[in-house]
Parts: structure tokens; sequence; C-alpha cells
């Protein structure tokens, strides 16, 4: 996939997918025929973009091998029929090497959570894009969650030939305004966070990162179709019905997008680095949320 191709078609909602997990023996291990079943389940559901290995993915708790066989998993289920981006974290020379490793197991793009010591300054980071992008042939999405990344920063990040989107993860939408409107012509705007979803689409966001459409990949397409049609009443109707959805999320965490991929059908699994698994009660308050949208399993 060309950059170009790649930058036209990573656009609208964009899943932050979950690593499933298997117990065994006391540990754990990555689910793959789990995650061929969720991949699958998102492309059938016709979501564009799925970003693998990313905080959701408990990318800092994989090993590389794990990284690696998540990536390579995911790229082959995914067939070119979605966007495949992969996370990324380290110093320069990590992310470098952890990016070409991606690259050989068939990621579209990586999105990159450089190290806050090694890359302190705003110059610094402009330099640790440059040279990741340099020693990689796919995508970039830079995540920004630190006032350190103004607009200025960004407007050098977007003129880096891989650099393809940008994830908005500051949740301040004057300054997501503001970064759309500079920018948004050049690459898309990805806004972060379910909650938020419906200011996104009113500013004009390219995509919306989502946790909820692991499970519910037609409730936020028929979202996004809403927002781009300029039916903002019909966006606020689909949002309003998730707010019960959204409560639970800020109780449970990640556990919460775990239970419900099982409680659909999907594969969850334990998180490596969370309390553990909902209990009974908790998992019958999630079912009846959830019962709401789609049919659970027992």
């Amino acid at each position: 996939m060309t950059l170009d191709t790649l930058r036209a078609r990573t656009r609208g909602i964009v899943v932050f997918a979950p690593t499933p997990f298997i117990e065994e023996g006391g540990r754990t291990r990555v689910d793959v025929e789990g995650l061929q079943r969720n991949i699958e389940f998102l492309v059938q559901g016709d979501i564009p973009v799925v970003v693998v290995c990313g905080g959701v993915g408990e990318l800092w708790d994989l090993s590389a091998e794990e990284h690696r066989l998540v990536i390579e998993t995911t790229a082959r289920q995914a067939a070119g029929r979605m966007v495949v981006f992969a996370g990324v974290y380290g110093d320069t020379a990590a992310s470098i090497t952890r990016s070409r490793q991606a690259e050989t197991a068939g990621a579209d793009g990586v999105l990159l959570f450089p190290d806050d010591e090694a890359v302190p300054t705003a110059e610094a980071l402009v330099d640790y894009y440059t040279r990741v992008g340099r020693a990689i042939g796919i995508g970039m999405m830079p995540f920004r969650a630190d006032e350190l990344v103004d607009l200025a920063v960004l407007q050098r990040l977007a003129a880096l030939p891989n650099v393809v989107a940008l994830k908005e993860e500051r949740e301040r939408m004057d300054e997501f305004q503001e970064i759309v409107l500079a920018l948004g012509d050049q690459l898309a705007i990805v806004g972060a966070g379910d909650a938020f979803a419906p200011s996104y689409l009113v500013l004009g966001g390219g995509g919306l990162a989502c946790s909820f459409a692991n499970f519910l990949p037609d409730l936020y397409t028929q979202m996004w179709a809403a927002g781009q049609q300029g039916d903002f009443a019909q966006v606020m109707a689909i949002h309003n019905t998730l707010v019960p959805l959204n409560q639970l999320r800020r109780r449970f965490g990640l556990r919460l997008i775990k239970a419900a991929l099982e409680l659909s059908g999907l594969a969850g699994g334990p998180c490596r680095d969370n309390p553990p698994r909902l209990n009974p009660g908790e998992r019958a308050e999630l079912a009846e949320a959830l019962g709401r949208f789609t049919p659970v399993a027992p």
C-alpha cells in the first residue's frame, strides 16, 4: 500500500483492539484463534482501521515475540481489507527496531509512543519522528497527549512523508478545532475517546478512536455516517444510548472491554496488569447494559 493510499484509507472509525489472552497454568498467552475471530468480526463490521498493541492492547506487557505475533496474526487476517496500525514505544533506536519489525510483520503503519525521558523536548520529538520515518516505508500516526506537542510542532510532523494521521488525546476541544482547521486537509485528525465522539464529529475530525466499536461496530459506523451527513441529532441519539457503557468504563477500565467481547461471543480473557476479571455481579451489570444493543452469551 502506498503512503498516499494509506493516508486516504486512514479515516473513519479507528478501533483500538485489546490483545486477547488465554490462561494456562497460572500464566497467560496470546489467544491467536480468538484474535483472528475478533479481527474478522471488525472486517465484517466494515471497520476501516484497527490499531493493535496500543494502550488497550497492553503494549507494555507484551514480549517482543508476542508483539510480532499479534501484528502478524492481525495483518494476515485483515488481508488488506482493513488498515492495520501497530503500537510501538521506546527511545529512537528501540522505536526504529520495533517499527521495522512491525513493518516486516505486515503492519501498514505504526502508532508511536516515544519514551518521555529520551524525548524530553519538542525539538527532540521532531527529530524522533524524522529518524523513525526515514527508517521505515510504512505510515506513522503520532500520538498527542502532551501540551509539549503544540500546533507548530504538529505542522512540522505533518510535513514528514510517513505521517498519515494524528491521534489527538488531549480532550481539549478548542485545541482539536485549531488542529483540524490547520491540518485536516492533509491528514486525518483522529479524536480519541468514546465519551467525546459527537464533539469530534461536529468539529470535523477525520476519525474516531473507539474501544466500544470492538463489540458494537455497526453502531459506530452508523454514528460516523450520520456525522458525515450532518445529521447530528442522529449522532446524539446513538451516543446517548452509550452513556451506561461509558459509566461502566470509568469504573472497570480495560476489564470492561474484554468482558464485553466475551459477552458478545468474541475473545477477551484476563488483563495482565489490571485487577481480576469482573465478578459475577459486575458482569451481570455489563450484560444488562450490553443487552440493549446485541444478544449476549450466557
